[in-house]
């Protein structure tokens, strides 16, 4: 079907991939202007020493910088109120994100406040802030979230106990350095996870009423490599040609998502993240199939050519029957990969049930979405997901 409704395409990060290439982030950065840089990760990025061609490159491009190791998942206010607060003082005009998602993202809502005034949750949505934030150059450790060439970011505000979306072309990194060597000691479940947040991007752009023919071509790279890739990837982080092609993936469904947004799975999925502290990759990645199960009906042609993408083949004599086999590969995929979770111990009740629900709604995220939901439906697939362990 050929794209008849505007669109606009966000591709103005540069993308720079290789082997190693993460230590030309000094240069990268001399080259943008920058002066005094601060690096913003985490303790586990630090641990892994993957930063040990990264802070050498800047020195030896003659810049001064220093190191906010403190980011947490889900990109909690606090840490991103103590970063701008050495920003502040350092007078840094550059950030460097080094990490998964929420590294980047929280770098992201440093340069936020750098420019514009708080508190962050003043700017949930798309376009809220007016002052162009403090530029960034993101190099990502893990390949999922596509942060690094993403216009969305996400916070976690610890007082409402609320996760919330800012979104803004102008905070797309300047320069994305997609390495593979930097994902060498990824764990398997953080493998697993953020393949399927990457996988959970693509399937929601590809599926959302906003697609365009470009993003669709992103979205089918994406299921061949993740089809291909994933399971490799997370038995070996070290295979780097898994590595390699995770880590494309990853970027390829933040290029697609910018434009043709995402759906009910991430609205569902914010929710359920926060109520069951799931990291952000397993929320979406477990509420894929019951999502899928809804969305079905909307688009059967997107799910065959899912299917075919993910397993190469399709199985049946109808349409319907053939676009299930995309619910069946994922489901497969989940399972292989090991990621399971376990509802029997939660008190899922109607109230809770009912919460998630409004603030799967309150997102905006399912706005795109090829099937509209209402308060019931979001409610029942919830129960899709959880299946008996609901209490009264």
């Amino acid at each position: 079907m050929v794209t008849i409704h505007d669109y606009e395409l966000y591709m103005p990060a540069r993308v720079m991939f290789g082997v190693g290439i993460s230590a030309k982030a000094g240069e990268v950065l001399k080259d943008l202007g920058a002066t005094k840089v601060l690096v913003v990760t985490d303790q586990g990025v630090v641990g892994a020493n993957l930063l040990d061609n990264i802070l050498p490159s800047l020195e030896k491009a003659g810049l001064s910088y220093n190191v906010f190791d403190k980011a947490l998942p889900d990109a909690p206010l606090s840490k991103i109120q103590a970063g701008l607060k050495i920003q502040k003082k350092e007078g840094s005009d550059y950030l460097l994100g080094v990490g998964g998602g929420s590294s980047i993202d929280t770098a992201k809502g440093i340069g936020c406040l750098a420019t514009n005034p708080g508190p962050l949750p003043n700017y949930e949505g798309p376009e809220k802030y007016k002052n162009p934030p403090l530029p960034s150059v993101a190099v990502p450790t893990t390949a999922g979230t596509g942060s690094e060439t993403s216009f969305g970011a996400v916070a976690f505000d610890e007082e409402r106990q609320y996760k919330f979306s800012f979104r803004s072309a102008m905070q797309i990194p300047k320069v994305a350095l997609l390495d593979p060597l930097l994902l060498k000691s990824t764990p398997p479940r953080l493998a697993a996870a953020s393949g399927l947040d990457a996988l959970s991007h693509c399937i929601e752009a590809y599926t959302s009423d906003w697609s365009t023919l470009i993003t669709d071509a992103y979205c089918k790279q994406n299921f061949y490599l993740i089809g291909q890739y994933l399971r490799r990837f997370v038995a070996d982080a070290s295979d780097l040609e898994a590595a390699a092609a995770m880590l494309q993936s990853s970027t390829m469904g933040s290029l697609a998502f910018n434009t043709a947004r995402l759906g009910l799975d991430h609205a569902m999925g914010h929710p359920l993240g926060t109520h069951f502290h799931l990291p952000h990759g397993i929320a979406c990645g477990i509420l894929l199939p019951p999502v899928m199960r809804y969305n079905l009906m909307s688009c059967p042609e997107r799910y065959i050519d899912i299917a075919v993408g993910l397993q190469g083949m399709v199985q049946g004599d109808l349409k319907m029957e053939k676009a299930y086999c995309a619910v069946e590969a994922v489901e497969c995929l989940i399972q292989d990969c090991g990621v399971e979770v376990d509802f029997s111990s939660y008190d899922i009740t109607e109230e809770l049930l009912s919460t998630m629900a409004d603030e799967t709604l309150q997102s905006g995220f399912q706005l795109s979405n090829p099937r509209k939901a209402s308060k019931e439906d979001v409610i029942n697939i919830f129960r899709d997901l959880f299946k008996g362990n609901q209490t009264n």
